[in-house]
Order: C-alpha cells, then structure tokens, then sequence
C-alpha cells in the first residue's frame, strides 16, 4: 500500500506580524499546475510551456498561479496570486475569527499548533485570498463564508461548512470537513476533500481532482470536471492511501433546486468576540 500526502505546501511565508506586510506568501512566477498528476506540478512561468499562456494573459509575469487542468488537458481554469495586495499574517496562537476585505491576502501560519480562528471566516471584500501552508497546519475551526466576487482560498482546513454566495471563487489544495454550498458562478475546486455534502446552483463550475466524502454524483450547469473520486478517510489521520480513495465521481448536467445567488446558512461555531481586521470593505 502506497501512503500519500493529501498536501505539500509549495511556497515559504514571507510576511511575519500582523501589521500589514508588503511581502506575500507566494514567490512571483510560481506555477503549480494542478489536474494531470495528483498532488500537482511546481514550475516557473518562465520555463512552463503551451499550458502556462494563459497565465501571461490573466496574471501577468508578476503573480504566482495555480493552473488548473481538465480531463483533455487543456487550461480549465487559472488561480492569480498577485503582488499588488494587502498582506495580514495570524502569527499568534489564534484569534475568535476573521473578515477579509478588498484586495487582502490573510495568511494562516505554518504552525502544527492547533486551529489558526477559532470560530467563522468571511470574504468580505473583493478581490480577497486565504491563504494556508496546508491543511494539516492551516486550520479554521469555524464556516467559511464568501460574500464578495473573485474570492480565492488555498492550502487551509475549514472544519464547519462552505457557502459560496458570489462568483469567481477558487479554492485549491483545501480540506472542507463540512458541507459545500455554491449559488455563485464560475467556481473553482481543485485538489480538494470535501467531506460533506455538495450543492451546486451556480453554473460554470470546475472540479479537478477532487475527493468528495459523501457526493457520488455531482449535479451542476456546464461543469467541467477532471479526475474526481469518492474518499473515504477510514483511519480519520487526514491523509488517504490507494484503499480510501474509491469510485470516480459522476458528474451530471442539472439545475439545482437552490437558487442561484442565494444566500446560504451555515452551522458552525458563534466567533461571538469583534474578527480579527483583514482589510477595508469598501
């Protein structure tokens, strides 16, 4: 039996207080492509080929980038990570919990130290990214909530569930242990668990190389879809071997009975405490 890692972070935090940071936790020109090999190719945009153009086009020669790749191998979509951003580092034990604002990067440490938030995260601005060093260390204990467009989260654990409210989110390398919402548009997942239940009522959804605990059939308009399995974490220790991963997921063309746009309720922990500042909302 071959162990794998679900995860290996690929890029070194810089920033190091909580005050604002110009460093970002990712190095410009780091490509990590995502959906021709599980666990994903690091590679540089100045040596990836064909596959990277739309990199140049979308993120500039500037930004990091997850490429994401579908069953043909073509580009299904591209993760931006850019320079031009607000960085905040939650470098102490924990905080009750966190809301993002407009063009802000929160970085979750790298510490195996327990959860980073304590209770519920939301996207409140536009533009905005959570980023983890992986999910085995990037931990919050509460729901994510994404409330404003182009929202990207990377490399975390969230322990309650996911609701997705408004377009262009893009998760890769995460842990849902909860159950996914999405009523927004063009929604990214790659390389993901998800352990809970799915619920798909926007369109343009891609799912790449995903492994879903409990949705033997994914129902969505105009999914694109590329290498997802059941999974079953039979020893509860957060990583999977060949045994736990099962049947390739079906993908099948459906209007749920959500509506689009909705908003979405969550169970999760009350943060109760003021969240931790990540950015101006405007």
């Amino acid at each position: 039996m071959t162990k794998r890692s679900a995860f290996l972070p690929l890029f070194i935090t810089l920033a190091c207080s909580s005050d604002p940071q110009t460093a970002t936790p990712y190095q410009p020109g780091d490509i990590t492509v995502l959906g021709e090999a599980l666990g994903g190719r690091p590679d540089r945009i100045d040596r990836c080929g064909d596959e990277c153009a739309p990199v140049h086009q979308k993120c500039g020669d500037d930004a990091a980038a997850d490429v994401i790749l579908d069953e043909r191998g073509k580009v299904a979509d591209v993760i931006c990570y850019e320079q031009d951003v607000r960085v905040e580092t939650l470098n102490i034990d924990r905080v009750k919990s966190a809301d993002v604002g407009n063009k802000t990067v929160l970085v979750l440490d790298g510490i195996d130290d327990g959860v980073d938030v304590e209770g519920n995260v939301v996207i409140s601005g536009n533009n905005a990214t959570v980023w983890g060093e992986g999910p085995d260390v990037s931990v919050i204990g509460g729901t994510l909530k994404i409330t404003k467009n182009n929202a990207v989260v990377r490399g975390v654990r969230i322990r309650g569930d996911v609701g997705v409210t408004k377009n262009n989110a893009q998760f890769s390398r995460c842990v849902i242990e909860g159950d996914l919402t999405v009523t927004g548009n063009n929604a990214t997942f790659a390389d993901c668990v998800i352990l809970g239940d799915v619920k798909i009522a926007g369109v343009n959804t891609v799912l790449a190389q995903n492994r879903f605990g409990k949705s033997y059939d994914i129902r969505g308009k105009n999914l694109t879809c590329n290498e997802n399995y059941t999974f079953s974490d039979a020893d509860e220790d957060g990583d999977f071997d060949d045994s736990e991963v099962g049947d390739l997921v079906n993908c099948i063309e459906s209007n749920d009975d959500l509506a689009p746009q909705s908003d979405v309720d969550l169970d999760g922990p009350d943060a109760g405490d003021e969240p931790a500042d990540a950015g101006a909302n405007k």
